[in-house]
């Protein structure tokens, strides 16, 4: 077994010991060059600094709605990217004095060792990490602190920008629709004013009033009609009772009772007796005549009559003067009685009319005023939403900087680092001998392989394919 064993690692010793030199000058050399170079090389320190990020108004119920979340977690990337912008790490940079504002090129060298050396790492759901490679520690307080502030504009930026352009538009919104609440209130006022009698409000009570007016307009029709049933009546009667045809009447008595007395006296051919039979038929003619006229006269003929019997008895001393005069007076009193009535009606219809020339207008009144008002609410609408959400969005500002300090810490700020990253001299050495003792092995194997010298019999049976008899030693030409 050991005797096997010794056969298969003997040809690796063998080769070792053929190429000792190679394996053991890269063992000597590549420690000292790597502790020199070690010694030579920049040294990088590394320095961090943490921000907490705590949304404690998302927490709370009552202040939920009115916080903008920073949504860390979707934006991180997009942050990590922002940070390593041109842009951003060009101001770095340049305010820092990293590099001459005039040199394009350094400034260009110094954003591309910013760009490769800063690193952005989200920790958990509440911290971020900055992190930054550097050859000068002295600078790397003031590089993480101004990237850290930058990281914490661009953090707060879009809540911060929505905030401020929502409260502008809202609040040039709200000048501009209350410009159009006043003029549809001004347009609904004018409207109102100009047609404050048929208002819609005034309807009910205009058809109150409409009913009313037909009932009195039916109640001074009867009222008319019983005047003028009156006033004929009256006609009627003092036609029946012409105070001539009793006059004549009257004359008529006399002249027979005269003329009785006479014929008592004398005979028919007496003067006297003449004279009164002839006054006596002459009275009779006229008593006929004025019967058969009277059947023929209208009211108006009637009432003419009446007035001038009426002013001849008031010149006369006649004691049926009352009874003419009471019956001319209620004559009188039935025809104003008749033309009142008729104003009444005439008064009574033009309302009416009037009434429903408005009940005709009232359609498209009403439609004006649908319009007018529609429009009056839909910007009161508008206008009341649009001043709730300003008040909200005042409020959300409001709530976002009193937060602002205690959302957005430093929890960790970086320091001047004491110890930099590079590895010390003996690590560095011990690192040198494993990294020559691979170059040297490698460096046997190769020339192992390249060599074309044979050093064992198996070789030579292999090649030849015939067996090694006997072998003879090597003797120098000197021992010869």
């Amino acid at each position: 077994m050991r005797a096997q064993l010794f056969a298969k690692l003997y040809p690796l010793l063998q080769a070792l010991w053929n190429h000792r030199y190679l394996l053991l000058i890269p063992m000597l050399i590549m420690p000292l060059l790597m502790t020199a170079g070690g010694s030579i090389k920049a040294k990088r320190y590394y320095a961090q600094t943490t921000i907490l990020v705590q949304e404690a108004a998302m927490l709370n119920p009552f202040l939920e709605d009115l916080s903008i979340s920073m949504n860390l977690q979707k934006r991180i990337k997009a942050l990590r990217v922002l940070l390593h912008s041109q842009f951003v790490l060009e101001q770095v940079a340049i305010e820092l004095k990293l590099a001459p504002a005039h040199s394009p090129s350094q400034v260009s060298t110094v954003v591309s060792q910013l760009n490769s050396n800063l690193s952005v790492n989200l920790i958990g759901n509440d911290l971020v990490q900055l992190g930054l490679n550097w050859h000068t520690p002295r600078e790397m307080p003031e590089i993480l602190n101004k990237l850290s502030e930058l990281f914490l504009d661009k953090l707060r930026a879009p809540g911060r920008a929505s905030i401020d352009g929502s409260e502008l538009f809202l609040q040039q919104q709200l000048e501009s629709t209350l410009i159009d609440l006043e003029n549809a209130e001004n347009a609904l006022a004018a409207f109102k004013s100009d047609n404050a009698g048929n208002l819609p409000q005034l309807q009910g009570s205009r058809i109150q009033n409409d009913a009313q007016i037909n009932t009195q307009i039916q109640e001074t029709r009867l009222e008319l009609l019983n005047a003028q049933a009156k006033r004929n009546n009256f006609y009627n009667r003092l036609a029946s009772t012409n105070p001539v045809v009793g006059m004549l009447e009257t004359e008529i008595v006399k002249a027979e009772a005269e003329l009785a007395i006479l014929r008592a006296s004398y005979t028919d051919r007496h003067s006297s007796v003449k004279a009164i039979l002839r006054q006596l038929n002459r009275l009779k003619q006229e008593r006929a005549r004025l019967v058969d006229q009277q059947q023929s006269l209208n009211a108006q003929e009637v009432g003419q009559l009446w007035q001038r019997i009426a002013s001849n008895t008031q010149q006369l001393d006649n004691p049926s003067q009352p009874i003419l005069i009471s019956q001319f007076e209620q004559l009188q009193q039935a025809e104003s009685q008749i033309h009142s009535l008729e104003g009444e009606l005439q008064l009574l219809e033009s309302q009416a009319s009037r009434l429903q020339d408005k009940r005709a207008e009232f359609a498209q009144l009403e439609k004006e005023l649908t319009v007018l008002q529609r429009n009056y609410d839909v910007k009161a609408k508008i206008y009341n939403q649009l001043l709730e959400r300003y008040e909200m969005a005042k409020v959300t500002g409001q709530l976002g900087r009193f937060e602002e300090p205690d959302k957005l810490k430093i929890i960790a700020r970086p320091s001047v680092p004491s110890q930099p990253l590079n590895w010390p001299w003996w690590l560095n050495f011990t690192m040198g001998i494993f990294v020559g003792l691979g170059l040297g092995l490698s460096l046997v194997c190769a020339v192992q392989l390249l060599d074309t010298r044979l050093y064992q019999n198996r070789q030579i049976v292999r090649l030849t394919k015939a067996p090694v008899l006997i072998r003879i030693p090597y003797f120098s030409e000197e021992m010869s």
